[in-house]
């Protein structure tokens, strides 16, 4: 099988694209810049899919693919960007198009679960109401959207809605980077509020299993893709303490914290059932492994 990944330089999109060619599938990598974080048999290939000849730039440029990964994505959340339009709602109906015009088989848009908004039923199910709540969310929903209108015509799309993803090159500006980064360096961890409010964490380890299964039994529709386990600030806190040796102690600010009452309990009872998923990567492990390669240099900006 031949599979174009989008977004192969970014931290989900190369997790994704450096799994499928572990396992000996023929894998191209499409992103902006390229990315030293891939091997050698991976082909990098940089293209904008802002480009108003993004298309036909890709068609004369590459073998067609039976598949398409798409998880390039302009995350600022501010609404006047307008790399927002162009690579997230444009950019993923170009994409769709090329699916179309390859033609490709399966295309895979990987999208995301704050989508919903804030949770308001538990567990987090596929079937929750939607309401997005920045226009970086509106645009992952909008895709969303033109996957399911893409569907027919021979190509099967899925949206794979992840939680908060994490692994060894996950940003530095994330939570937990923040709180390894605090633990290695036995700094005091301060959290606002009660330290209550409750995160899904899925390592991209098991994101990028969940795609290879998705691949070998494929399945339409909104998949939710996450850990099933639910941990708060003050429990993340700890665990990178324990799993990192650290002499750090946990305070609380006294600042409220706005968010304190939200709990991400999250269902994956239709990725079992359909895909066979199972999410097999401890938390503590993740730590660790987040741990070497931030002390390695190796997490990206």
């Amino acid at each position: 099988m031949r599979v174009l990944v989008t977004g192969s330089s970014g931290f989900v999109g190369g997790a994704i694209a450096r799994h499928l060619h572990a396992l000996g599938i023929e894998v191209f990598g499409l992103s902006r810049r390229r990315s030293c974080f891939l091997p050698p048999g991976i082909r990098q290939v940089q293209a904008d899919l802002g480009s108003m000849h993004f298309v036909e730039e890709v068609l004369a440029g590459l073998p067609s693919c039976e598949a398409i990964v798409h998880a390039a994505a302009e995350r600022s959340l501010a609404p006047d960007t307008e790399s927002l339009s162009l690579t997230n709602c444009l950019g993923t109906q170009r994409m769709t198009a090329l699916a179309r015009a390859w033609p490709s088989r399966l295309f895979l848009f990987i999208s995301g679960l704050p989508v919903i908004g804030s949770p308001r039923e538990l567990p987090v199910t596929e079937e929750h109401p939607v309401s997005p709540p920045t226009f970086y969310h509106a645009t992952k929903l909008f895709g969303e959207h033109l996957v399911a209108l893409n569907s027919g015509a021979g190509v099967l799309g899925a949206s794979f809605r992840l939680t908060a993803p994490i692994g060894p090159t996950m940003p530095r500006n994330r939570l937990l980077s923040i709180l390894i980064e605090r633990a290695l360096a036995n700094d005091q961890i301060v959290l606002h509020g009660t330290g209550e409010r409750r995160q899904d964490y899925v390592d991209v380890k098991d994101v990028s299993q969940a795609v290879e299964r998705w691949l070998v039994h494929p399945a339409g529709g909104v998949l939710n893709i996450a850990s099933g386990r639910s941990v708060s600030n003050l429990e993340l806190a700890s665990a990178c303490i324990r799993c990192l040796g650290s002499s750090s102690r946990v305070t609380l600010s006294g600042k409220p914290d706005p968010d304190d009452a939200v709990v991400w309990e999250v269902s994956i009872a239709k990725a079992e059932t359909v895909l066979g998923y199972r999410p097999g990567v401890l938390l503590e492990d993740s730590i660790r492994e987040i741990a070497g390669a931030m002390a390695g240099g190796q997490a990206l900006s």
